[in-house]
């Protein structure tokens, strides 16, 4: 279009209509409809799972849907496989068989039954579509929620092994799909401190202020990371600009990075606000060291192109063999800090 624009600049009259007709032309054949059949995909196991030192590993099982199939939020138990045999096998020689949960079963208080919804990955589900929500975890997954122990939690600087057989999900499947994944909880390196720092904006420095993390980066490569925040109450979230990083720029240096807010899904990104935090609130920066799978899976999820129709489709990597989705593992610490008002 440039290219057009300076041609009628230069060409005068004659130009100027031989432009115009050529511009006709360009924006017309923009508006043709190119009608595209894309064939059903076969459905698949997608697996949404997680292991963390002083956690018990939590497996979420569904069905994957057509591209431009519908969602039915309403009915979220829907889309959950059941009846699966899961099981979670260490390194350290330890092992577990995984019992599906709903929370509709489980009859926790409101307090941790929101607590479970955001380890899940839940954050705006109504009171009842959340009964429909299931997983697989511990047997004694109640201890847990109460008392903060059960018989199985992930520890740092071991590998685990997944492995899974459900009953066929798909009408004119006969036999069990079997899938496996591997992770490792890494040691957790963890961050030096954390500060805060006033609002670069004069506009915005009475009310917002910047958390920043400082951080020793190991001089050997390999080293992934990936953090969330959760300001108050709420639950942790991600911000927009991602949640994993690499080491490659800070091998073997101590430097100080800027934390984002963290997002609540579907909600709206406002530049000039939520790379800060309000004063007054309680931070908290959950900061995980993950191994190069969990990272490549999170890296090509969370730079997908979004809503763009210009960007690139991107094939998203996981760790599951025989499915879709990824077993993470983290070695994790946490951070608390208080913006001063």
């Amino acid at each position: 279009m440039k290219r057009i624009l300076h041609h009628i600049k230069l060409t005068g009259n004659l130009g100027f209509r031989y432009g115009l007709f050529m511009v006709a032309i360009i924006l017309t054949s923009c508006s043709k409809v190119v009608q595209v059949t894309i064939p059903p995909n076969s459905q698949q196991v997608v697996v949404d799972g997680s292991i963390q030192n002083g956690v018990p590993p939590i497996i979420l099982l569904s069905k994957s849907q057509q591209f431009f199939g519908t969602v039915n939020l309403n009915n979220l138990g829907a889309y959950f496989v059941h009846g699966a045999s899961v099981k979670v096998s260490g390194s350290d020689g330890t092992q577990i068989q995984l019992v599906e949960f709903c929370l509709g079963d489980l009859n926790l208080p409101t307090a941790q039954t929101q607590q479970l919804l955001s380890a899940l990955g839940y954050t705006t589900v109504d009171s009842a579509n959340a009964l429909n929500i299931c997983a697989y975890t511990v047997p004694d997954i109640i201890n847990y929620y109460t008392t903060g122990t059960c018989s199985y939690m992930g520890k740092l600087k071991t590998a685990y092994q997944l492995t899974i057989a459900t009953p066929p999900i798909a009408a004119g499947q006969h036999d069990s799909i079997h899938l496996s994944a591997n992770t490792t909880i890494p040691y957790a390196i963890g961050l030096d401190s954390l500060a805060i720092r006033p609002d670069p904006s004069p506009t915005y420095a009475d009310s917002f202020a910047a958390v920043y993390v400082y951080v020793t980066v190991p001089d050997t490569f390999g080293n992934f990371i990936r953090y969330e925040t959760k300001v108050n109450s709420q639950p942790f979230y991600t911000g927009a600009g991602g949640s994993v990083y690499d080491d490659r720029l800070f091998v073997g240096r101590s430097v100080d990075l800027p934390v984002e807010r963290g997002l609540a899904p579907n909600a709206t990104f406002n530049l000039n606000t939520d790379l800060y935090f309000n004063k007054g609130d309680t931070v908290t920066v959950m900061w995980s060291n993950i191994d190069v799978n969990t990272y490549n899976f999170f890296y090509t999820l969370e730079n997908d192109g979004g809503n763009s129709p210009f960007s690139s489709p991107v094939k998203i990597i996981g760790n599951v063999n025989n499915g879709l989705g990824c077993f993470a593992g983290y070695g994790t610490k946490y951070y608390t800090i208080i913006v001063p008002k």
